[in-house]
């Protein structure tokens, strides 16, 4: 299948599925809104590079916060099992951490 869109008066055929159609069509109309940003430039070119460097910054922007998040909750999951380590107390003495259960078994019945 393909989409035609329409970006800064040209038409542009693009493969897709048809899922992906109306996301390719909303996707070139948020182009065009941003383009419109600059109208004073008649350089389409400088204009489209203006606006596709303003979304690479958005998008650098979004994945450095996103990373940011992920780290804090990392460290809010480590705070949490600390705590609840703790809460729980000392684990008992056990002489027989460590060991294979089933050859105390085997060895105390044979």
């Amino acid at each position: 299948m393909q989409a035609i869109v329409r970006i800064l008066g040209h038409d542009v055929v693009l493969d897709c599925a048809p899922c992906d159609e109306r996301r390719l069509k909303d996707l070139a109309g948020a182009l065009e809104a941003r383009l419109a940003g600059f109208e004073g430039d008649p350089d389409a070119l400088r204009r489209l590079a203006l606006v596709s460097l303003q979304l690479l910054d958005e998008v650098q922007a979004t994945s450095a916060a996103l990373a940011r998040s992920r780290m804090e909750i990392e460290r809010l999951m480590d705070l949490l099992v600390d705590a609840k380590l703790e809460a729980e107390g000392p684990e008992p003495a056990d002489d027989t951490r460590g060991r294979v259960g089933a050859l105390r078994v085997a060895h105390g019945s044979a």
